[in-house]
């Protein structure tokens, strides 16, 4: 989480090539982690700027694991079609991820779209 979403070094090292990475609706699916850094992680980074997280709990038994986090960061490039705003914007995700061999080999991703547009400016139910 911390390499992905904080120190945005495009660093993949904890995925496994071939990983199938589920993302949330209006995102799609990866089938790689470089269709998953490539159209998830460098969106994400190209808009935000200043981005701080906050994990509120990590969870593992057996092969997975599970985290719910917020991530906090200044709109300053677009994002999922939204234009840049210069708000501070909250983005609340779930995470969870099956390890194999100590590499992610599938992921999914659930993201609170409503509470992140809404920190925006947007009201996606008006």
């Amino acid at each position: 989480l911390h390499e992905d979403y904080r120190l945005h070094t495009g660093n993949t090292r904890w995925l496994s090539e071939g990983m199938i990475w589920y993302g949330p609706g209006g995102v799609g699916t990866a089938h790689s982690s470089l269709e998953y850094s490539t159209h998830w992680l460098r969106p994400l980074h190209a808009a935000f700027s200043n981005v701080t997280m906050a994990i509120d709990i990590v969870v593992c038994e057996g092969s997975y694991c599970g985290a719910h986090f917020y991530l906090y960061g200044i709109h300053t490039g677009t994002w999922l079609g939204e234009e840049a705003t210069g708000k501070r914007v909250s983005i609340r995700c779930g995470a969870h991820a099956r390890i194999e061999m100590g590499k992610i080999q599938e992921g999914w991703m659930i993201v609170d779209f409503p509470l992140a547009f809404h920190t925006m400016g947007v009201d996606l139910f008006g």
